[in-house]
């Protein structure tokens, strides 16, 4: 028998809706609990790995922002050719169509970055030694950090009215298994990967090496003497010399030593701005993503490459994702609702999100 005849839950979905709750919680639960044991036992909360200089600069960076821009422009200018004659767009068409851009975002990005400074897959963190740990350090991460984030999106929600995300809007016009499968796909896949190739990889890669030349590491070269001294030119224009001992590891190829001193902590915090400013047109939602991104950009500084922070964004987009399907089959009248005001589950960050929030442009908006 229903639980409540207003909200009309049966008691069956109930206990699941309650049991998915519990085994997040104590997913989270877990989470910090290796989160105390790290502290406890005087060892790094998050593994640190020295990063890579990377070898594009400001003009590379640029240029890729513009990429981003003029592919997400074209599929809008793609889209407004598909409303109908109401001027109303499907909303899975432009779900479809960020997808797109996401998945051509991390064909052109790459190749932009090859061609132009022959970046290797290394220059972005990929490593096949420490992918697996690299997984675990952003799933860990993303539960710990989900709380917090939540708790900043139920308090902006006191303020100001949440405005529902195209996702959610999706799924609950159209609940079909396609429609559920793509939003698993753009959301927990592709927006992840795009979003923190752009905002992490490239631009925080960058403003590390330009504004905390200390937290990057140039490569030094072979050295058969140990006793050799190996000099690089530091980002300051000084010399920063490295003496090569028997013990230590810039005796080995490929190893490498600190380069400069920290200047400013704009380095996680602008992108981590950036991040939150793309997706304004689901506001408040950048207040709580702005969070969630300055976590992403402290995991990416710490672990010295994107496979962590691109496991954190997926886990955090996977729960909110998971959240909204599993009400909308647990809750038939979810969907059934056309008053139904926006699900309190936290922000899906996802690339592109101008193209989401207005797919066509404010002035294409029927009156």
């Amino acid at each position: 028998m229903p639980l409540d005849p207003q909200l009309d839950v049966p008691m069956r979905s109930a206990l699941l809706l309650l049991g998915l709750a519990m085994g997040v919680l104590l997913a989270i639960s877990a989470s910090w609990a290796v989160v105390a044991e790290r502290w406890w036992s005087g060892r790094p909360i998050v593994p640190t790995r020295p990063a890579r200089a990377v070898p594009w600069g400001g003009r590379e960076a640029l240029f890729c922002f513009l990429a981003w821009q003029v592919v997400t422009v074209i599929a809008s200018a793609i889209l407004r050719g598909r409303r109908d004659e109401s001027g109303n767009l499907d909303l899975v068409d432009a779900m479809a169509a960020v997808s797109l851009v996401n998945l051509t975002l991390l064909v052109v990005l790459p190749a932009m970055l090859v061609l132009s400074c022959r970046a290797k897959a290394a220059d972005l963190g990929f490593r096949w030694e420490t992918l697996l740990s690299d997984v675990a350090t952003g799933v860990v991460a993303a539960l710990c950090l989900v709380p917090l984030v939540y708790a900043v999106q139920l308090a902006a929600i006191f303020v100001w009215e949440p405005t529902a995300h195209p996702l959610q809007q999706m799924l609950m016009e159209r609940p079909s298994p396609a429609v559920m499968v793509l939003a698993l796909v753009s959301a927990v896949v592709l927006a992840p990967a795009a979003e923190e190739l752009m905002f992490r990889g490239i631009l925080q890669g960058w403003l590390e090496k330009r504004l905390d030349p200390a937290r990057v590491r140039e490569e030094l070269p072979r050295v058969e003497d140990p006793g050799d001294l190996v000099f690089l030119k530091a980002p300051d224009g000084g010399p920063a010399v490295a003496e090569v001992g028997e013990d230590s590891p810039a005796g080995k190829r490929g190893a490498s030593a600190p380069v400069g001193r920290p200047r400013s902590r704009a380095a996680l915090l602008l992108p981590a701005a950036l991040f939150a400013g793309v997706h304004f047109g689901q506001w408040p939602a950048p207040i709580p993503l702005f969070v969630l991104a300055v976590g992403l950009g402290i995991v990416y500084r710490r672990t010295g490459g994107l496979v962590a922070p691109i496991a954190m964004h997926a886990t955090f987009n996977g729960l909110s994702t998971a959240a909204m399907i599993a009400l909308l089959l647990l809750v038939p009248s979810a969907s059934q609702d056309e008053e139904a005001e926006a699900i309190p589950v936290p922000p899906v960050p996802s690339s592109s999100a101008e193209l989401e929030a207005d797919p066509v442009g404010a002035e294409a908006r029927p009156d």
